[in-house]
């Protein structure tokens, strides 16, 4: 059933109820309300609960049915059992579908509850999330219907994938980061709406720039296929895909009940589609911040300009591994450099060693470099508490043609300050110059398949 709209009608939703609503906050349906409010919910929550009168201070009611009005989404969060006179109820009701908290399903080895509940939706017309899902965010509508975490930092960055806790992690790491998150959807059993549906929909959204997707499995190969090659050049996607080992393929089948498939076949359709493929948790959050927030890289070329020697060799040796080239610097460009009064014991090799902690060096470094043309990307590296790096690295990332990223590496709660400050402005800040560079590669690799497939 394809019906993108209704599925926009449920993120978008102004009236929702929340099945199963309770005051235990040890519950995970006793936070459920609690979160769809600490969120900023500007529309109506409405409980349900037959032995509750009020849950969060809003009135409650005994059933779906007993809702005065129409509803826009149903969020449900009771014994699986349950859930089809429910969906009945919601369908009564207008909604267009469901968020299924509620498990019991495939992954429990009753592959019968998903098939039925799908049944249902398609006879009455709804579309659900889940079921076996953590809950599902969308900030454009301040929607955050999930038990953990309440998501309040909004920004360019979709998260989606078949694990609840994959998906709050990176969720909680960008919101942490300062650079916040479009939407968080937990995908779970996946009976109805399917990675493949929320990678279009992410595609289409205004607010979203790039989709991280954690993923377990896939059901329907060729529709995933026919999906990726559609989006993945309109928005960039980056993929974490597990089940690479027998214990890790074992740990799939146990979770959602997927099949993890073949992993040499699965890399091969990321590299045809220009689908970045993350090796880890980590690269996954770093590649697609580095392509929600810097301009794609016009080449491999990369300075590297730090206060730090040991962390020009740390990137040196990863910018290898990662294919990037770290040009010799003209003579020119060094003689203005050397111009500048920077200290003797600094190099004046790519990395380019400062051996200081003053922002004027730095800037002048910068822009010294990007009148010459001298790279495709500078990456600055705090090896130091350096004050006024935010606001210094916005100022170049707006006026070079070069893209800007930057690492913090070192400098207590300095470098805490500024990092977040620095993300919030809009430039991709890591913690360590490996992980710029790793995600520096991943933004060259992408940009490459573009310009291929731009010029087909």
């Amino acid at each position: 059933m394809e019906n993108n709209d209704a599925i926009w009608r449920m993120l978008k939703a102004r009236r929702v109820a929340v099945v199963g609503a309770s005051q235990d906050p040890t519950k995970f349906s006793g936070v459920l309300v609690p979160s769809i409010l600490a969120g900023g919910y500007t529309g109506e929550v409405i409980p349900v609960n037959p032995r509750a009168e009020v849950v969060a201070g809003l009135t409650c009611y005994p059933s779906v049915s007993d809702i005065p009005g129409t509803l826009d989404l149903v969020v449900i969060a009771v014994p699986a059992k349950f859930v089809p006179r429910i969906l009945h109820e919601a369908a009564d009701k207008g909604a267009a579908g469901a968020i299924i908290i509620s498990a019991g399903g495939r992954e429990s080895g009753k592959p019968e509850f998903d098939r039925e509940i799908l049944r249902i939706a398609r006879e009455r017309g709804l579309r659900f999330f889940g079921p076996n899902i953590q809950g599902v965010s969308y900030g454009p509508n301040r929607l955050c219907a999930v038990f953990w975490p309440v998501v309040t930092e909004h920004g360019p960055l979709a998260v989606v994938g078949q694990s609840g806790t994959v998906v709050a992690a990176i969720t909680d790491w960008a919101q942490d980061d300062g650079l916040g998150v479009s939407a968080s959807i937990s995908l779970g059993n996946q009976a109805d709406i399917c990675e493949s549906d929320v990678l279009r929909l992410m595609a289409e959204d205004e607010h979203t720039r790039v989709t991280a997707l954690y993923l377990e499995g896939v059901d329907d190969g060729p529709r995933f296929v026919a999906a990726i090659k559609d989006v993945a050049m309109k928005k960039p996607l980056v993929v974490l895909k597990c089940g690479r080992s027998q214990r890790g393929r074992e740990a799939v089948a146990s979770h959602t009940g997927s099949l993890a498939g073949s992993d040499k076949v699965f890399s091969g359709v990321c590299r045809q589609y220009g689908v970045i493929r993350a090796d880890d948790s980590e690269s996954l959050y770093d590649a697609a911040k580095i392509l929600a927030c810097m301009p794609l890289p016009a080449g491999r070329r990369v300075l590297v300009i730090s206060s730090s020697g040991g962390s020009c060799a740390l990137a040196a040796d990863t910018g290898d591994a990662q294919g990037l080239v770290l040009p010799d610097l003209p003579d020119d460009y060094v003689a203005a450099l050397k111009d500048l009064g920077l200290a003797e014991w600094g190099s004046f090799a790519n990395p380019l060693d400062l051996a200081t902690i003053a922002v004027d060096q730095f800037r002048a470094t910068v822009r010294l470099a990007d009148a010459r043309n001298v790279a495709d990307v500078i990456l600055v590296i705090f090896g130091d508490p350096v004050p006024g790096s935010a606001e210094l690295a916005a100022e170049l990332a707006a006026e070079s043609r070069a893209c800007i990223c930057a690492a913090y590496y070192g400098g207590g709660a300095v470098e805490q300050v500024e990092r977040r400050k620095m993300q919030r402005l809009g430039v991709p800040v890591f913690p360590s110059p490996e992980r710029a560079m790793r995600a520096i590669g991943a933004s060259c690799w992408y940009a490459e398949q573009r310009r291929k497939r731009e010029a087909e």
